[in-house]
This record gives structure tokens, sequence and C-alpha cells, in this order.
């Protein structure tokens, strides 16, 4: 026989158990105010990553390159590559890169000469080199190796369709390799 409580639950009128359609809407519009204002700011700061991720393998490869020759007293080259282990010859850094001693100097990558490779970044990434690092960065004990006229070089790194700045490393002559500001720095063009 049902006890006193039992009774009073079964006569009353059916209980809805779970969210109405006005607290599940409530809730999806509250998400998606939520994403709207989370979602802008992940994007740049992924973007962001992303740029920084490449200038430092950038730079700790140029600074090895650096290091290396030094340690040598040979030549040593950062060369744009795609495969690992031959330089580019369109001066293309967006693929990678390669490190290599050049003690025969003849500006190729041999087995014996490799030193270290870098894959290409994130496919959105572009990277623009100018002055004497256009087409390789090549590093004395006393520092870069001029080219042409070029004493210095620079590295801009770019990301497509984006409104972050760039990074910008710059090579000086005697070998210092720093980042500096972006003041007038565009991605627009190579």
């Amino acid at each position: 026989m049902p006890s006193e409580n039992q009774k009073a639950t079964m006569n009353r009128p059916f209980s809805i158990r779970g969210l109405s359609a006005l607290e599940v809407m409530i809730i999806v519009a509250a998400i998606a105010v939520i994403g709207l204002i989370t979602f802008p700011g992940t994007t740049l700061l992924l973007e962001k990553y992303r740029l920084k991720t490449t200038e430092t393998s950038l730079l700790k490869s140029l600074e090895m390159a650096k290091m290396e020759a030094q340690a040598r007293s040979s030549t040593v080259v950062v060369c744009p590559s795609s495969n690992g282990n031959s330089c580019r010859r369109d001066n293309d850094w967006s693929y990678g890169w390669v490190v290599f001693s050049d003690g025969n100097g003849n500006g190729t990558v041999q087995d014996i000469e490799l030193i270290h490779a870098s894959g290409a970044p994130n496919a959105r990434i572009r990277i623009f080199a100018e002055g004497a690092t256009q087409s390789r960065a090549a590093f004395t004990s006393t520092g870069l190796v001029s080219h042409g006229d070029s004493l210095t070089g620079q590295f801009r790194i770019c990301l497509n369709d984006s409104s972050a700045d760039p990074r910008i490393l710059e090579v000086e002559a005697d070998g210092w390799i720093r980042l500096v500001p972006p003041v007038d720095a565009s991605c627009d063009n190579g």
C-alpha cells in the first residue's frame, strides 16, 4: 500500500522535467554571444603565435649559423630550401631553410656539410628577405657576408590575410641579429 507521500506525488499534475524551449534558447544565445566576443581575440592571438613561432625558428637558425661560423672558422650559410638538402633559387624563404657549412666555398649543400634543416612554417606564412639576406645569409667568423652593395639584411615575416603586424628580423654586417619594430612595414608585397 502506498504511503501518504507517494499518494500526494501520484495525484500531482504531470510535471515537466528538463529545460523549457525558452531556457534552451537563452542558453544558446548566451553561448553565441560568448563565442562572438571570444573568437576574434582568439584568432588574433593564434596569428601572433604563428608569426612568433616562425620568427623564433628563423632567429635560432641564424644564430646557429653565426656561432658555427665562429667555431669552425669557416663560412656557414642559411638559405631558403623546400627539401631540406638544397637551396632554392627563387629566394622564397616561405618553404623552409637549411643551415650548412660551406667550407669548400661552392655554395651548395652536401650531406657532410648539412648542420640543420627547418621545414616550412604555417602555409599562410610568407617570408620576404632583402639586402644581404635576400638569397642567403652567409656568416664568417667576423659576421655577415655582404651581398652586392648590401652589408645588412632583413627578413619580414608576414601572415597572409591578417591584420597582424609583420615580424622583422634585421641582420647587421657584424652578425648581430635583432627584432625591429614594424614601423611602416607592410605585408602587401614582397
